[in-house]
């Protein structure tokens, strides 16, 4: 049907209705009744009722349509037609009334029954609302937190507003002692011990250089001993222990390690100057100042207290007269570095000294395991504190051995430890070496000059 529709329209496009016929109406009798019957097999032919089918279209424009009545149509060969058999029973019925689905009805109203009210009365109750109380007495995890804090001694609340107070009201005791008590104990620790060093002559920075230059005269004699062959001694320490080339050359070649033998004497030339200088010089008297070897702390840190526990007492400063000692100095040596621990049992001070800026717990708490086991019930932690001490630091990794000898005869001296520096190594290594030799701190090497101006 639609092939036979297309060749319709496709033929009336190339085959043009004649004017003529078509202004006056006048048709051929014999032709118009031929092409009448041929139109009229066609439509007997294609006039089954398709549903859903549109009508067929106009054979011609509307605007080129005949006046007459009469329909012209051109003729079609029947044999050119298709037909289609189409089963009328079987196709689903077209619904042609589509009014009521384009303008759907309203549904019909019905009202609902009005809803009984009481009249109200004099006796009927107001409406209750919440209030505050009520939300406190929800038994929440909150509330029970906000009634726990109420409870705590804090006393009355401070506000904000105090801060614009002209003068700051005292705030009661029992607010702050739980918060702050381990603080405030810890400083008046501090404050007892410096009221203590109150009597002490306070370590004082030398005004222009820290460190009197050597003579030529003495520089020429410690070149001299460089040259000194094997076996000979070059100096000899206050104890007796003679020292050598090889010792020497430790402390004099720059960024050498110094070992133990120039330790040990240095210290020992520093403890002879204080009991010099404080007149605790006889045979029978205890000492007042001491210096443990290189040793003592190593051995501590590994075998305790056990380890050492007769070595105050060959200094004659074990036990209780340990707390009548003024300056205990001891070396340590970890992890190849050398730095410097200062007891001062009178004082109940521990000072710690490091050239690489170590605070030294490790070490402070080493320290007390040994004065636990050295005064036994006599010992009061409480008592004792740790000092924050300042040294000077080294610029490489060589010359802690010289700043821990220079930190002691700074302290021995009452001299501020930073007082020195780096820059002044070479000088100081020649120094050692130069005091080792002249047997002390005497003569050309007094500490105070003519002038009364204390020098390295």
């Amino acid at each position: 049907m639609k092939r036979f529709l297309s060749w319709i329209r496709r033929r009336s496009e190339h085959e043009p209705v004649q004017d003529d016929v078509l202004s006056t109406g006048a048709l051929d009798p014999l032709r118009s009744s031929k092409v009448a019957e041929e139109i009229q097999k066609n439509e007997d032919l294609f006039s089954l009722p398709i549903p859903g089918a549109f009508p067929p279209s106009p054979s011609v424009s509307p605007r080129l349509a005949p006046r007459d009545e009469q329909l012209q149509e051109e003729f079609v060969p029947v044999d050119t037609a298709q037909e289609i058999e189409v089963d009328v029973s079987t196709a689903p019925q077209l619904h042609t009334d589509l009014g009521s689905y384009l303008h759907p009805r309203r549904p019909k109203y019905t009202p609902s029954p009005q809803r009984f009210r009481p009249p109200e009365t004099a006796t009927s109750k107001p409406i209750r609302r919440p209030r505050f109380q009520d939300d406190l007495a929800i038994d929440d995890p909150y509330s029970q937190q906000y009634r726990a804090f109420e409870k705590l001694p804090f006393g009355r609340p401070v506000s904000a507003v105090s801060l614009f107070y002209p003068k700051q009201k005292p705030l009661p005791d029992n607010r702050v002692a739980s918060i702050l008590a381990p603080e405030w104990e810890r400083r008046e620790k501090e404050r007892r011990a410096l009221e203590g060093l109150a009597g002490r002559p306070a370590r004082v920075i030398p005004r222009g250089p820290a460190v009197r230059p050597l003579s030529r005269d003495w520089m020429m004699k410690v070149s001299e001993a460089m040259r000194t062959l094997q076996g000979y001694a070059v100096a000899r320490s206050p104890s007796g222990d003679d020292l050598y080339q090889r010792d020497i050359a430790t402390c004099i070649k720059p960024l050498a390690w110094l070992n133990d033998e120039i330790i040990n004497a240095y210290l020992t030339v520093l403890v002879q100057y204080l009991r010099q200088s404080t007149g605790n010089t006889a045979p029978n008297e205890r000492p007042k100042f001491h210096a443990f070897n290189t040793f003592f702390y190593s051995t501590l840190r590994d075998k305790g207290y056990q380890g050492v526990r007769r070595w105050a007492n060959r200094a004659k400063i074990g036990g209780e007269a340990l707390l009548d000692v003024d300056t205990v100095f001891i070396p340590v040596h970890q992890a190849s570095h050398w730095t410097l621990m200062v007891v001062r049992p009178m004082d109940r001070t521990i000072e710690y000294f490091d050239s690489l800026g170590a605070r030294g717990a490790r070490e402070v708490e080493v320290m007390k395991k040994w004065l636990r086991g050295e005064l036994g019930d006599k010992f009061d932690e409480e008592e004792w504190t740790f000092l924050p001490s300042v040294s000077s630091q080294q610029d490489n990794m060589s010359d802690c051995g010289v700043f821990l000898l220079i930190n002691a005869k700074a302290i021995a001296l009452g001299i501020e430890p930073t007082a020195f520096g780096a820059r002044d190594t070479v000088d100081l290594r020649m120094k050692i070496v130069a005091e080792l030799m002249n047997g002390g701190l005497h003569g050309h090497f007094c500490p105070v000059d003519k002038m009364g101006q204390t020098l390295l």
